[in-house]
């Protein structure tokens, strides 16, 4: 793959990356905590897991609920923020490809490097029960 097919490749995959995450905060705005009435169910649904909870705890952070938020998946805030700021990375790598496309490898390994330690930092308590 040459060069400009790679950075080409880059872009697109930013503007998915963003879609999906949109589409996340979106559907997390949609669907309510309260109400209960989020179509996808829990992945463990018969005992309590890490991830339970973090779809209402994520519907309560679009509304600026975050000690609610809190109650339903402790891990749901650092969580939300990762693919927010996750949201605005695709966005912002994109602009600064688009202004300077001499710099390719430097962004993709700026790029990475943020978005590994960001990675680390918001699920480490997911990673650390998978080590147990």
């Amino acid at each position: 793959m040459n060069k400009k097919n790679f950075s080409e490749s880059y872009i697109i995959i930013n503007i998915i990356f963003a879609g999906i995450i949109l589409l996340v905060i979106i559907y997390s705005g949609i669907f309510s905590a309260q109400k209960a009435n989020h179509p996808i169910s829990s992945y463990c649904p018969n005992q309590p897991c890490a991830s339970t909870g973090l779809s209402r705890s994520f519907s309560e952070i679009v509304r600026f609920k975050f000690e609610s938020a809190k109650k339903y998946n402790s891990n749901g805030l650092a969580i939300f923020l990762f693919f927010f700021i996750q949201f605005w990375l695709r966005i912002l790598f994109s602009i600064i490809y688009h202004k300077n496309k001499t710099s390719f490898k430097t962004i993709i390994i700026t790029d990475s490097t943020i978005s590994l330690i960001l990675f680390f930092f918001a699920f480490k308590n997911f990673i650390i029960l998978m080590l147990k």
